[in-house]
């Protein structure tokens, strides 16, 4: 018994000094990865919205093909236009700027598409608006609030942005749109991060708008 309670006053605990080198380590280490980790979060949001939009690209590219393939498709040459789409509650809506720009104009391309859902069964509609806007509700059930703008030229995509969680794109976020703008023109990132506009949003490039690209217009 009496070397057990000796081997016990033998163990010692840590010293205060010793318990205040640990502490402070502690506190270094979590100054340096925190920021870190926090970068590394906004990055991977960056890219998950390049990635749904690079994904919304080609399915819209995929849509106007199957249309050209009887004529319904965008007129070719430099003719323009712009679809807008937003998404409110997971209700997709889309429109059209210049219907003139597409072979079946009046039929297909004029009334705008509203209240397109999950259980609305508008793919295939004569309203291709209608059916574009069911095709990306069935292919981004994810999408719950959002807004897209994709630009077309001569029968493509030209280029799309994307923006997650709110059913109006940042006014902040401006492209200069004409038959012989190349993509994009007057972008530049007004924040150090790729993909950040000027009111703090994260939005989706596709092709991907690097840092700094382009010249005086910051998004």
């Amino acid at each position: 018994m009496i070397k057990y309670f000796q081997k016990l006053r033998a163990k010692k605990g840590f010293t205060l000094v010793e318990l205040i080198v640990v502490i402070a380590i502690i506190g270094v280490l979590a100054a340096i990865l925190i920021p870190t980790m926090l970068g590394y979060v906004t990055q991977s949001k960056v890219t998950s919205a390049n990635s749904t939009a690079a994904s919304m690209k080609n399915e819209i590219d995929a849509f106007l093909t199957q249309l050209d393939t009887v004529n319904k498709g965008m007129k070719k040459g430099d003719v323009i236009a712009t679809l807008t789409l937003t998404v409110t509650g997971s209700t997709w809506t889309c429109s059209n700027s210049t219907a003139a720009s597409f072979n079946d104009a009046t039929a297909g391309w004029t009334t705008a598409a509203a209240n397109i859902t999950a259980t609305s069964q508008k793919k295939g509609s004569a309203n291709h608006l209608e059916a574009l806007a069911q095709d990306l509700c069935d292919l981004f059930p994810e999408i719950k609030d959002g807004a897209i703008t994709a630009y077309l030229r001569g029968g493509k995509t030209f280029g799309v942005l994307y923006v997650n969680g709110t059913s109006t794109m940042p006014s902040s976020v401006a492209v200069t749109w004409s038959s012989t703008a190349q993509w994009p023109v007057g972008a530049k990132w007004a924040n150090d991060t790729q993909g950040i506009c000027t009111t703090g949003e994260i939005i989706g490039t596709a092709p991907v708008i690097q840092h700094d690209s382009g010249s005086s217009t910051a998004f």
